[in-house]
């Protein structure tokens, strides 16, 4: 190559280094210088988030969030000098952690020496900044702030005091949970640079995420706390109820036993004892007994058996009613139980009682029977607080049952002497109804049979006003001696008189009953008639009394029924018995006297229209004779129709007897309607049958 060519080739070279040279420092090198920027930046930014993320742990109390906001705060301007920072943190209430309306969490640069108070931001600006997607701004222009609304004016006069010309609110977090709001001023008007605000962005970030672990973190403790107050509560209501249960378990087992005994002893004397101990068994009780009213004494008294008392002791607790200040009083006066955790102390318990006792802890609940109240029942421990409100309803209802036996003892003991006193009484009735009788018998027998001799002027002639005067006279001493007559049959009756009993021809009887009573009837004005069913079978029985029956019952029914009226006898086979009926068209029997027709002494009302004398015994006496028969007597009457009273008794065994009425039978007069029913005896099972088959005491009954 030629010298010219070389110097060309050299010459070419140089400018094309010096292109390449040019090049590369006015186009390279400053953007490669960019690149590293970027690449130191973003070297700094992962640093700065490593940094927030190795403190990650979510805070547990208000304290720790506030720290953990300060921190991250503090590592941002250790990179970025330049901004002013402040932050506003609120919360909701998280369990034991209270609500906040707003606290000032940390404020950097020149905003140190402000009050908190100066920095308040209004509701408006929360709510302009969390309505903004990217927040709030607003910038300083000569004489004012302008952005995203109006900036309190204290709090601008105070930013313009400082220097600052520029600020942005940055919301984070979770509003109604944790949330706040990043204040970032600088000294100029267009804010921070964009690098910058990529590293403001990032710290906005983690304060949201520091929110949301914060949130997380507390509703888990709150919830755990809240499960864990369920599960203890749980287990106490379970320890409760287990405890309550056993507890139940014990009084039923307890109820079970006083059961037992009350159907096991019923009437034996140490009942009562013997519910006592069960009772201070199952409350674990020292004393238990039982008080009841001495009617006589106005006293309650102790009774025999009291658990945890000597004998001696329990006869010194009687306490007079008078005193209203006994609590054993009080329970039986106004009917309400009554508790105490310490009687001795207790304003409402006579101490000197509680001390006899050496009780604390006292139950006193009412014992009520049907007819009121009949005594308590006291239930006393030497322990303070021995017995709940559960334990007292528990001993109510032991004092119910309980209740039922004493009532019982006390009414059977009480019924038992009004027994006593009545057969007493009723054994010197009959003596004196006996004695009296007898010695009426034998004066009346002599001035009956002096009025004969002088009504036959055996003595003398007689006028006719002495006639009349001796025929009244013998007439009230008839009257006088059917009464001792009935008066000695019921008394013979009533001291259990032996009727000796043989084969009687019920129908010869009722023949000459009839026969005795028609002169009655026709004297009367009165129809009588007798039906007999053929082949009548012997009757069982005493023919005497038997007659005596036949003979008040058509005395009766011709004494009730008027002239013109007819009164009917009539006798039937029944298989083994035989049945009577004395049937009448007379004024009957009032439906309200019915069920004391077969009362001693008693008449019906209606007597006087028919003026039928008598003396109220003749019924009573037809019950006890066919009751002696082991028979039955009803009737059935309607008031203004009749009356028809039945009786059966037993048939004798074998063929009637020869001299057995053969007369043929006839349709008797019947009672017509729908009649009243009553009865009387005992019969057998064949008058029973009876009964079933005619209307008679069974229809009565139904």
């Amino acid at each position: 190559m030629t010298p010219e060519g070389i110097a060309i080739a050299l010459i070419a070279a140089a400018a094309v280094t010096g292109v390449f040279w040019t090049l590369r420092l006015r186009r390279i090198l400053p953007l490669e210088l960019a690149l590293e920027g970027e690449r130191r930046s973003s070297k700094d930014r992962d640093a700065f988030v490593r940094e927030l993320l190795e403190d990650a742990a979510a805070p547990t109390t208000p304290q720790a969030l506030e720290e953990a906001i300060q921190f991250g705060a503090g590592s941002l301007l250790s990179r970025i000098p330049g901004p002013h920072l402040f932050v506003w943190v609120r919360r909701a209430a998280f369990g034991p952690t209270p609500a906040s309306e707003g606290e000032l969490a940390c404020h950097t640069g020149a905003l140190e020496g402000m009050d908190s108070q100066a920095l308040r931001l209004p509701e408006e600006l929360w709510d302009k900044a969390f309505h903004s997607p990217e927040g709030a701004q607003w910038r300083w222009a000569p004489g004012s702030w302008a952005g995203l609304g109006v900036l309190p004016e204290g709090l601008a006069r105070e930013f313009e005091k400082r220097g600052l010309r520029s600020l942005r609110l940055t919301p984070w977090g979770s509003p109604g949970k944790v949330w706040g709001l990043l204040g970032v001023l600088s000294a100029a008007p267009e804010g921070i640079p964009v690098d910058e605000r990529r590293a403001l962005s990032q710290l906005t970030a983690y304060y949201g995420a520091l929110a949301q672990r914060t949130v997380r973190a507390w509703e888990g403790d709150l919830q755990r706390t809240e499960l864990d107050r369920g599960l203890q509560s749980t287990l106490r209501r379970l320890d409760d109820t287990n405890l309550r249960l056993i507890q139940r378990a014990k009084e039923i087992k307890t109820l079970h036993e006083v059961s037992d005994v009350i159907v096991g002893r019923q009437g034996q004397p140490d009942i009562l004892g013997a519910i006592v101990s069960i009772v201070a068994q199952s409350l674990e009780a020292d004393v238990v007994a039982f008080l009841l009213l001495d009617d006589l004494a106005g006293e309650l008294v102790t009774q025999p058996g009291a658990f945890g008392l000597a004998a001696d002791e329990g006869s010194l607790y009687r306490i007079s009613l008078r005193n209203p200040d006994a609590s054993s009083v009080r329970v039986f006066q106004t009917a309400q139980p009554f508790l105490t955790g310490d009687a001795q102390s207790d304003p409402d318990v006579i101490s000197h009682y509680a001390r006899l006792w050496k009780c604390h802890s006292l139950m006193v609940v009412p014992l009520r029977g049907e007819g009121g109240m009949i005594g308590v029942m006291r239930v006393g421990s030497f322990k303070k607080d021995a017995f709940s409100q559960d334990h007292l309803q528990f001993v109510e209802v032991i004092a119910e049952e309980a209740a039922v036996l004493v009532e019982s003892a006390v009414l059977s003991k009480q019924l038992s002497e009004m027994n006593l006193q009545l057969t007493r009484l009723h054994r010197l009735k009959d003596e004196f109804v006996s004695t009296v009788s007898h010695e009426f018998k034998t004066p009346l027998t002599a001035i009956q049979g002096f009025l004969a001799v002088l009504l036959e002027e055996e003595v003398g002639p007689l006028g006719d006003e002495q006639k009349r005067f001796l025929r009244i006279a013998k007439s009230a001493s008839e009257r006088l001696g059917a009464l001792v007559t009935d008066m000695l049959d019921i008394s013979k009756l009533e001291g259990g008189l032996e009727m000796p009993m043989a084969p009687v021809a019920l129908g010869a009887l009722a023949e000459r009953c009839v026969e005795t009573h028609r002169l009655q009837a026709e004297t009367r004005g009165l129809g009588l008639a007798l039906n007999l069913e053929p082949r009548l079978p012997n009757a069982h029985g005493n023919e005497s009394w038997l007659q005596h029956v036949l003979e008040n019952l058509l005395s009766n029914a011709i004494k009730f029924t008027p002239s013109g009226g007819k009164v009917t006898l009539t006798l039937e086979s029944k298989g083994e018995c035989l049945r009577a009926a004395v049937s009448d068209t007379g004024v009957g029997i009032p439906a309200a006297e019915q069920p004391r027709i077969f009362e001693k002494f008693f008449r019906a009302s209606n007597r006087d229209s028919v003026a039928a004398p008598g003396t109220g015994l003749g019924l009573a006496i037809c019950k006890q004779v066919i009751e002696k028969h082991e028979g039955r007597i009803w009737f059935e009457s309607e008031e203004g129709r009749g009356t028809c009273f039945y009786f059966v008794v037993s048939a004798a065994k074998g063929p009637p007897s020869p001299g057995q009425s053969r007369l043929p039978s006839a349709e008797g007069a019947a009672v017509q309607g729908t009649p009243g029913k009553g009865t009387a005896g005992n019969g057998t099972s064949a008058v029973a049958a009876v009964s079933k088959e005619s209307p008679g005491p069974r229809d009565a009954v139904q």
